[in-house]
């Protein structure tokens, strides 16, 4: 009874650490999808140069220079939000190609887009050149002007981002404006940025439920694409903000930062709106982890001014975060207190059942009760053995977390001494050597005759660890010992113990071959260790 208790108190204490309240189902959903879309960063990735590799195989299969074009523009779209090196140097391709072909259209296209990158790398006087260098007519297509526009809107909104003169903030805005009113003129209703920019406009004059429904009406087109639909999704989230609804203005953000990570984008500025929105609603974790992320990302793109934007609030997530974690490790010090308690206690319940076990086994009657009452302790004790491998892990993860996120300030503050010393693991094994020589102890405790039973089911030649000193398993016969535990996937093993999971492979294979008895009936009396005899 008083087991029971106590593991349910413990269980409800780790739930109430790991799951904070949220506001509304649909939030809920919205930020669970993109924390599941973050972890397959390794597959999104692989896909993306997928594409790449496949669109460079394609463009030197191509002879002439016109046909090559087209594909030179799908690399740079792919690569723009991805990589700004890549990105310049396909807009630098596609300008040679497009002076080779004396083309106007397709040099101005070019341009446009290298004054794009450099606007994203915060090279504003670059890429004001660049654009006063286009030769734009009325002639030119409605997805020139529009793109041309665009770029100018970008420009002073990133000039009027950096720029703290209130004065030429003002003429920054109007020119905004201005550019924003030839969109309007050079858009036609298929457009999605004659949407966005008079929704925009609305805001700006305090009218965001009729920018709500502009937005709405070119979502009901059914747009597929998922930069049209990452950019819609934000600007309706602005819609709210401009309400004062944060509820509806995190959930917008958050599935617009999902449209750019799952096609790789790597500047998302949506993500750095999440993790502002996630900070504001007292979510402390998620804004870490999204800041974190996005800066990641920003970095990796040379994305400037996403990296200005972020350097605005992040010391302020990190402050709250270390915080948050300072906490959460005293949680998890009285956690592992009260899990030591519980295993005493069991240990201790063990040994006089042993002792009575030793009486009741002489009267018949009685025998196979006690076995079951014994029984019952040792699967007792096993559980909450690996109660407290699953502790240790997530208390070895959680430093490494907070190690990580204190490297982060120390990088963004360029203190090298620093940032040399939280690189270093000494702390963190130091930690995992003492918990694993207090798992030692008390496995041995409950299992004294392990290492003997053990090797009685090994060819006599290739036994192991029989020479240890007392209570000390090496890493090997901590691998069985797991697995004798239940812990049997080697990614977790390998999580305990870090060690790689080939390594842990080797280990199990090394012990199977040496076994007398075959594999099957080598797991079988490996767990049945430490149990009763019926």
């Amino acid at each position: 009874m008083f087991h029971s208790c106590f593991v349910a108190v413990l269980l409800g204490a780790l739930l109430w650490m790991g799951n904070p309240t949220q506001k509304s189902t649909g939030q809920a959903a919205a930020l669970s999808k993109l924390d599941q879309l973050l972890k397959e960063e390794e597959s999104i990735t692989r896909k993306k140069e997928a594409r790449l590799d496949s669109l460079r195989t394609r463009l030197g299969q191509i002879p002439t220079d016109r046909e090559r074009y087209p594909i030179v523009k799908q690399l740079y779209i792919e690569y723009a939000r991805y990589n700004l090196d890549s990105a310049l140097y396909y807009a630098h391709l596609k300008e040679d190609l497009a002076r080779k072909l004396g083309d106007q259209a397709l040099l101005n296209d070019a341009l446009n887009d290298r004054a794009d990158r450099y606007i994203i790398s915060g090279m504003y006087r670059y890429a004001e050149d660049v654009l006063d260098s286009m030769v734009i007519d009325e002639n030119a297509s409605t997805q020139a002007l529009v793109s041309y526009h665009r770029s100018l809107i970008s420009l002073h909104h990133g000039l009027k981002l950096t720029n703290k003169d209130p004065l030429y903030n003002e003429r920054l805005d109007k020119k905004e404006h201005y550019y924003r009113n030839l969109i309007f003129n050079a858009a036609d209703s298929t457009v999605l940025y004659l949407y966005t920019y008079t929704a925009e406009n609305l805001i700006d004059e305090g009218r965001p439920e009729e920018a709500r429904k502009v937005l709405e009406q070119y979502l009901g087109t059914g747009p597929t694409n998922p930069d049209e639909l990452s950019i819609l999704n934000y600007c309706i989230a602005k819609t709210y903000r401009a309400q004062g609804d944060l509820d509806q203005t995190l959930t917008y953000f958050a599935m617009s930062a999902w449209y750019d990570i799952s096609e790789g984008v790597r500047s998302s500025r949506s993500l750095i709106k999440t993790a502002q929105m996630a900070m504001e609603e007292g979510m402390t974790a998620r804004s870490f982890s999204y800041i974190t992320r996005a800066y990641d990302d920003a970095t990796q793109a040379d994305a400037r001014i996403c990296l200005e934007e972020i350097s605005r609030f992040m010391p302020e997530v990190i402050a709250s975060y270390e915080k948050l974690s300072s906490q959460r490790y005293k949680d998890v010090l009285l956690i592992l207190f009260l899990v030591a308690l519980l295993l005493i206690a069991s240990i201790i319940g063990l040994i006089i059942f042993r002792r009575f076990q030793v009486k009741i086994v002489r009267l018949n009657r009685k025998v196979k009760s006690v076995n079951q009452k014994l029984s019952d302790s040792v699967h007792l004790m096993e559980s909450t053995l690996g109660q407290y491998v699953t502790m240790f892990t997530s208390h070895i993860n959680s430093l490494e977390e907070y190690r990580s996120s204190i490297r982060v300030v120390a990088k963004s503050k360029d203190i090298e001494e620093i940032t040399r010393a939280l690189r270093s693991d000494d702390y963190i094994d130091a930690k995992r050597e003492t918990l694993l020589t207090e798992f030692d102890r008390a496995f041995l405790a409950v299992f004294p005759d392990f290492v003997e039973q053990l090797n009685a089911l090994l060819k006599e030649d290739q036994r192991v660890g029989q020479n240890l000193p007392t209570g000390k398993l090496t890493n090997e016969l901590r691998v069985f010992a797991l697995i004798r535990l239940g812990v049997t996937e080697s990614a977790d093993i390998s999580k305990f113990l870090k060690k790689s999971p080939s390594t842990i492979y080797n280990y199990r294979v090394k012990l199977r071959n040496a076994s007398i008895y075959s594999n099957e009936e080598f797991e079988n009396r490996l767990m049945a260790i430490g149990k009763p005899h019926e």
